[in-house]
């Protein structure tokens, strides 16, 4: 079920915009978080796709090889807080994730393409407000990139 709404996700994302980002964002925390900002009416970037996630430690690498592969520009990765503060109801979700990261950054690397198209903020539920500011940020990242080179 997840493969086809990320699938579904990076169809609609070819068809509608220039600048393509997808964000795979954990329900707990990011979902939550995300949910508060447009309550509060706070405006999200309409560039960026949401994904849910049960949790970040559940996203797989070959979803951001799918997406870049399909020509998405970027990948914002939004789960829960890690550190002294840790949030992870899944308890090593955000770590697992980390670990991960590493991997892909690589993978992107030896592929050429930068590794600055995929980017994790860890979010708590009261971050709501840093929100439109990442989007902007990353987006902004991503124009000084340029498109990416695979897409159609």
């Amino acid at each position: 079920m997840l493969l086809l709404s990320f699938r579904t996700c990076l169809n609609r994302a070819r068809l509608f915009f220039d600048s393509r980002v997808v964000a795979l964002a954990c329900e707990n925390d990011a979902i939550a978080a995300l949910d508060m900002a447009a309550h509060n009416g706070l405006k999200l970037n309409p560039f960026v796709r949401v994904i849910p996630l049960r949790c970040l430690g559940s996203f797989n690498i070959v979803w951001v090889g799918d997406a870049l592969s399909n020509g998405i520009d970027g990948i914002l990765l939004l789960g829960c807080k890690a550190g002294d503060d840790y949030q992870c109801h899944f308890v090593k979700g955000s770590e697992l994730c980390e670990t991960r990261m590493g991997n892909v950054q690589d993978t992107l690397d030896r592929l050429m393409l930068e590794s600055e198209r995929l980017r994790l903020e860890h979010v708590a539920i009261t971050d709501y407000q840093r929100l439109p500011q990442i989007f902007d940020d990353f987006l902004e990242k991503l124009e000084e990139l340029g498109p990416n080179p695979y897409k159609e």
